[in-house]
């Protein structure tokens, strides 16, 4: 696994592979979309022209009217394949993301990031009492914590934090700065979510 110098390099990795993937996915479903599409329009039109023929005796409103009701529904269930197949994608996506981070944290890497965000929180809160909360049985970060942390603290194992990383409250100063790995791809699947094509229009 490459080396990190902080989570924003391992997240901007992380996202140009996420969006890398993304691109090959949706080409594939535009091009099956277009397919299908064609192939339904034709369809339709072979009815329409059929019935045009055969029944002379329908006038042009009926035509209209039968044409609007079968692209509307043909509409419809494209839009519900669409929107099916966008929050399959994505949260394939998502997942993908989440098993390389949890293979993260099993890494020297991990450790590294650890110490650096403690060293983040010493010179925010100095030598105030903090209240760090780590994931339940992350041994990386209870240790991390207690060779670099230079005050008084308490750390708390919470079962909320589900991949890794830390919070650190400060009650004295009112303060909490959230280092979990959680919140940072929480973070990144909403801009994800927002800029990206799979995006519902």
């Amino acid at each position: 696994m490459p080396y990190f110098n902080n989570n924003e390099d391992a997240y901007r990795l992380f996202s140009r592979d996420i969006i890398s993937n993304a691109d090959k996915k949706i080409d594939k479903l535009k091009k099956e979309i277009d397919e299908n599409k064609s192939k339904n329009i034709a369809r339709i039109e072979s009815e329409l022209h059929t019935r045009v023929f055969r029944g002379l005796e329908l006038d042009l409103n009926d035509l209209n009217a039968d044409f609007s009701a079968n692209l509307s529904k043909v509409r419809n269930e494209y839009t519900r394949v669409l929107m099916t197949k966008r929050k399959e994608l994505l949260d394939s996506i998502v997942a993908e993301a989440r098993v390389k981070l949890d293979e993260y944290v099993k890494t020297e890497e991990y450790k590294l990031f650890i110490k650096n965000k403690v060293a983040v929180i010493n010179e925010k809160f100095g030598s105030k009492n903090v209240e760090f909360r780590v994931k339940t049985n992350d041994k990386v970060a209870i240790e991390g914590i207690k060779k670099n942390f230079n005050g008084d603290y308490s750390i708390k194992e919470i079962n909320e934090i589900e991949i890794g990383g830390f919070s650190a409250i400060c009650f004295n100063m009112g303060v909490m700065l959230d280092e979990t790995i959680d919140a940072k791809l929480k973070e990144k699947q909403l801009w994800f979510y927002e800029h990206s094509d799979l995006a519902a229009k």
